[in-house]
């Protein structure tokens, strides 16, 4: 299954590294988002490899929604994650697939076609970068602690958050906002970055990070401290998390504001 979901990734993620930086005409230009036929055919070429090789398989993906058949296996499916950075020639975006069996996230795949990054991971069998095995840094100096902050569309005001991330803006090294979710939780994977903080997010768009970042040795939990544990994939599902490479677990997540 994992070389399947790899082989869906790197068809999908070579259709976009051809369009990328062309002029995208998008189909649609909403306030905080961008609707892109690129992101379509990304889509329509993933789930053509799926169905292909697991015909009986339940595919969940950003555009098509729901394609119901065995409930056992379902694969959660973001064509381009990063659309506006992809829209804009900002080279931050991935093709991320994930695989649920029986409601546990057991494969994870995502894909950075500018950067030639496959990373990957299984559950119990570590994660992946371009055949490489990763883990995540041993760093324990918050000031020099670089993370990455992920919140949903519509979930909180520009004013809260501002106020949200203040704290981790004074008190770390630096905080990005990428606007490129799965990819975020692989570079925690590989070490190079810190923590992820996630507000109200979708769990289709980081899925497979979770994943990734899992078996690299993050530290992942709810905003109390509880250890994340995936539950049945909801669409409409808003999670909060917090990663860390476990080091700074404490530290990161003291600085949360509920």
């Amino acid at each position: 299954m994992l070389e399947i979901a790899k082989e869906a990734a790197k068809l999908a993620g070579d259709f976009l590294q051809e369009r990328f930086l062309e002029q995208l005409v998008p189909d649609a230009e909403l306030h905080n988002d961008v609707k892109l036929p690129e992101d379509k055919e990304s889509e329509r070429r993933i789930i053509e490899v799926l169905h292909r090789h697991f015909p009986t398989h339940t595919i969940f993906s950003e555009e098509v929604g729901l394609v119901e058949r065995e409930a056992e296996y379902l694969w959660i499916v973001d064509p381009l994650d990063g659309t506006n950075n992809y829209f804009i020639g900002f080279p931050y975006f991935s093709i991320s697939i994930a695989l649920q069996v029986q409601n546990e996230l057991v494969l994870g795949v995502v894909y950075n076609p500018v950067a030639g990054q496959m990373f990957w991971a299984e559950k119990g069998k570590g994660a992946y970068l371009n055949g490489k095995r990763i883990s995540v840094n041993q760093r324990t100096d918050r000031t020099r602690a670089v993370g990455t902050y992920i919140r949903g569309r519509h979930s909180i005001t520009k004013e809260e958050e501002l106020a949200f991330t203040k704290p981790f803006v004074m008190e770390t090294k630096r905080l990005l906002r990428n606007v490129a979710p799965a990819l975020d939780w692989c570079l925690l994977a590989n070490g190079w970055l810190d923590y992820v903080v996630m507000q109200r997010s979708s769990i289709m768009d980081v899925a497979a990070g979770i994943v990734i970042a899992r078996e690299a040795g993050a530290t992942i939990t709810d905003w109390q401290g509880v250890p994340y544990r995936h539950k049945a994939f909801l669409v409409e599902e808003l999670a909060s998390l917090v990663a860390t490479n476990g080091q700074l677990h404490d530290t990161i997540r003291g600085y949360i504001q509920e």
